[in-house]
């Protein structure tokens, strides 16, 4: 139970104190370390401050731009869905002219057939009346001309109307 005094006090005393001593000495250097690096000038802060306050002007005026630019957009996509919808009208329209122009050609093209059928069987007999002259004076009497007749054509016309100012 008994210790030797030697070793008691050579523990305790010279050991804690050095090791104390250090370790606040380390502690306050490396404070110091940091609150020297950490800290910056009041200078260079405001103008820190002032280039994010800057930065925060420039994105606001950005995301308004975006936005003013985000309406336009929906605005021509608006007028470009009512030109599309009326240019899908318009070839609608342009369909249904051109098959009504299209069964219009193929009756006309009936028509001037029936109209040159007709107008053939009357050129042949004229023809052959010729060749048997039943009139000794050699005048043909010809049918007087209607003008309400549709299929006679201008050359049909103005050769009855010549017949008939000869006959006058």
């Amino acid at each position: 139970m008994f210790q030797n005094p030697q070793s008691v006090r050579h523990q305790c005393a010279p050991r804690s104190f050095s090791t104390k001593l250090a370790f606040q000495a380390g502690l306050l250097v490396l404070l110091g370390a940091v609150l020297s690096t950490g800290c910056v000038s009041n200078e260079q802060y405001k103008s820190e401050k002032a280039r994010c306050l800057n930065f925060q002007r420039l994105l606001a005026q950005e995301e308004n731009r975006a936005s003013t630019l985000d309406d336009k957009l929906a605005y021509k996509d608006k007028e470009i869905n009512k030109l599309n919808a009326q240019l899908k009208e318009m070839e609608d329209k342009i369909a249904a002219s051109e098959s009504e122009n299209r069964d219009l050609t193929v009756k006309l093209d009936a028509l001037e057939q029936q109209n040159h059928q007709q107008s053939e069987p009357e050129s042949i007999p004229e023809s052959s009346t010729l060749s048997k002259d039943s009139d000794p004076s050699g005048e043909k009497t010809l049918s007087e001309p209607s003008l309400s007749d549709p299929f006679l054509s201008d050359e049909e016309l103005t050769n009855m109307l010549d017949h008939r100012d000869i006959k006058e």
